[in-house]
């Protein structure tokens, strides 16, 4: 395990190592949870093969959710305010920690349920620091969390709405350049945000894959298992 003190979030952040080589992976936990459920709730045991034999290195981090879209003590602008500094904890401190503690210049972010939307929505805004982004039962409109207030800080934190009117060619080769993965399933109560962010990608002619498995299951943790060790690869 790793700690330091973010100068992004200014409080202490941990974020737990997998493996010590192999393509690195930035794991994203579901809404307000730490940087050990995936070990906890099988996410890491499911591509133990790949870890163990150095074929990937996983990074784990907490989410900062309960201080930004979970927290509705405060109101819905200085949530997003929290969500920003979140998203530079992760690409101006975490993303630099991996590329520092592995050579290889190819990272994959995954998240699951609302680490789902982190992960995507970090890519699209910040394609350069990435190569694959994985949303497993991803939440991708963040308005639900917002108490009907809707201004610029919110739109341009929506992907399903800010993706529509990029224009700058420079930026959509970039984005383009990423290998994206929309991953649900048939029973999956976030399916239609997959969906739609589907097709928000088609309409811009954004490279991705939408896969959703048609397993009727209540064991949500063990198909997030499996949509892992098959997007991963």
């Amino acid at each position: 395990m790793k700690k330091w003190r973010s100068p992004s979030l200014g409080k202490d952040m941990e974020l737990v190592i997998y493996g010590s080589s192999g393509t690195p992976v930035l794991g994203l936990p579901t809404r307000g949870a730490s940087c050990h459920q995936w070990g906890e709730f099988g996410m890491v045991d499911a591509i133990s093969y790949q870890i163990e034999n150095g074929f990937n290195q996983l990074f784990c981090v907490s989410s900062n959710d309960g201080e930004s879209f979970l927290n509705t003590t405060t109101p819905p602008a200085r949530r997003l305010v929290r969500h920003h500094q979140y998203e530079l904890y992760l690409v101006e401190e975490v993303v630099p920690y991996i590329k520092d503690q592995n050579p290889i210049d190819y990272l994959i972010v995954a998240g699951t349920d609302l680490g789902g939307y982190h992960a995507l929505n970090t890519a699209l805004k910040h394609p350069s620091a990435f190569d694959k982004a994985i949303g497993i039962s991803g939440i991708y409109d963040i308005k639900g969390f917002m108490d009907g207030y809707y201004e610029d800080d919110v739109y341009y934190n929506n992907p399903t709405d800010y993706i529509p009117n990029i224009s700058r060619q420079s930026l959509l080769n970039k984005i383009r350049n990423i290998d994206f993965r929309l991953v649900s399933y048939d029973h999956d109560p976030r399916i239609d945000y997959a969906r739609r962010m589907s097709n928000v990608l088609r309409m811009k002619f954004i490279r991705h894959e939408l896969d959703i498995w048609d397993n009727n299951t209540s064991r949500e943790w063990q198909q997030w298992q499996q949509m892992l060790k098959t997007h991963i690869i």
